[in-house]
């Protein structure tokens, strides 16, 4: 009964061995890379999102910006709590350096 148990591994037994573990390697590997990229790929869709909503919000501060300097706005801010107007010709004065 011994005997059966100590019989060396036929020829090539170790170069199978060696190949089923870096098969089993490789697919650990490969299993853990495509992992990897999909939480970079969800880190790169939040970051998209992020973006997207900072462009928006800048968007809108620049629309805000415009609206607080309109001519027409300003105009009639000095008009009304002011009391700025339009001078008339004979109160125009040309001052000469």
């Amino acid at each position: 009964m011994s005997k059966l148990f100590a019989k060396p591994l036929p020829g090539g037994s170790f170069l199978m061995l060696l190949l089923f573990i870096g098969v089993l390697v490789s697919a650990i590997a490969v299993s853990y890379s495509a992992h990897w990229n999909r939480q970079l790929l969800n880190t790169l869709y939040g970051e998209l999102n992020e973006r997207d909503k900072a462009q928006a919000e800048w968007g809108r501060l620049i629309l805000e910006q415009s609206t607080w300097t309109a001519h027409s706005r300003i105009e009639s801010l000095a008009s009304e709590q002011l009391k700025m107007r339009i001078p008339g010709a004979d109160e125009v004065r040309m001052v000469v350096p």
